[in-house]
């Protein structure tokens, strides 16, 4: 990142811990240099369908370059960023790393995607005093965040704890109604083998009970977005060119936010929301590229982070 940073990687968030509940942290400067209250953490959190195993918290890897230049001052305003692992779920038939039934860190199912992302974050705030936050996921990473501050799946010691929750979210390209994501792939519109990989990573990761998969949903959280207090900016962001996941998942989100009210700006064309006290801006973005060259190149997640985190910190 700068001259001064410091990358400390496969940082154990959970005792015990396996493998995959590590976090790679990178310091802009020593820590004890980042006033908590004026500093920003950016806390990334990968796709991967829940259970790919060649998604992992490297995958920010390529936004981080990008923030460097043009990016710069960014910067100045992080107190550090932290990219996560969590365990995955089942994922047998992998080409070239498939799962084994004796692997912990390979046959999660929910709620304990989502509760390690709830430890990664009380790790993050007890060892390296994190206060200010936001939080960037693509596809079912942005899931497993909004999952976070809907509580979905957490205990209610661990929903007290996200009370606060970060300032702003980046969600790209996210999977937010399950039940949808799986119409859409249904044969006839979808081909029999393609639509069975859809039902496969859904219930290794929810189970086999598809009564269960709206409740998981973000879309239909028992309290939505409404016990995330410090909720000011939120970017939903998809591509037309998303072969993967259909834009209708950002709409029927859209739809739930402003049901909740969250006042929407649609496209940049709109003009910059004022983020002030009490605000609560929802802002719908355009991105090129398909599914997962959004998070190889990075370029695009590195300009709508430096842009919530220019808002934010002031």
């Amino acid at each position: 990142m700068t001259q001064h940073s410091k990358r400390i990687p496969s940082v154990p968030y959970a005792d015990p811990s396996n493998p995959l509940q590590t976090l790679d942290i990178w310091l802009p400067r020593p820590l004890e240099q980042s006033d908590p209250n004026s500093s920003i953490w950016i806390v990334y959190v990968h796709g991967g369908a829940w259970r790919d195993p060649t998604q992992d918290s490297h995958c920010i890897g390529p936004t981080l370059s990008h923030l460097t230049t043009p990016h710069a001052g960014t910067i100045s305003k992080l107190a550090g960023i932290a990219s996560l692992n969590y365990r995955l779920s089942p994922y047998p038939s992998h080409p070239t790393s498939p799962s084994s039934p004796s692997d912990a860190s390979r046959n999660a199912t929910h709620p304990d995607h989502v509760r390690d992302v709830a430890s990664a974050l009380r790790f993050l705030t007890n060892q390296y005093g994190m206060k200010r936050w936001v939080g960037a996921g693509h596809s079912c990473g942005a899931t497993l965040l909004l999952q976070y501050v809907a509580g979905i799946g957490l205990s209610e010691a661990e929903q007290r704890e996200v009370h606060g929750g970060p300032e702003g979210l980046v969600l790209l390209c996210g999977i937010y109604n399950i039940p949808l994501l799986l119409q859409n792939h249904n044969p006839p519109t979808c081909p029999e083998n393609i639509s069975k990989i859809y039902y496969e990573f859904i219930a290794g990761a929810f189970g086999e009970d598809q009564y269960r998969y709206r409740d998981v949903s973000p879309v239909a959280g028992q309290f939505g977005t409404r016990q995330w207090k410090n909720g000011k900016l939120m970017v939903l962001a998809h591509s037309y060119e998303d072969e993967l996941i259909e834009r209708q998942q950002r709409d029927v989100m859209c739809v739930a936010l402003d049901r909740e009210g969250w006042g929407i700006v649609m496209e940049e064309g709109d003009g910059e929301a004022d983020i002030g006290e009490g605000s609560r801006v929802l802002e719908v973005r355009d991105l090129k590229g398909g599914h997962d060259w959004i998070w190889e190149d990075g370029e695009q997640v590195a300009k709508l982070l430096a842009d919530v985190v220019r808002r934010l910190v002031k």
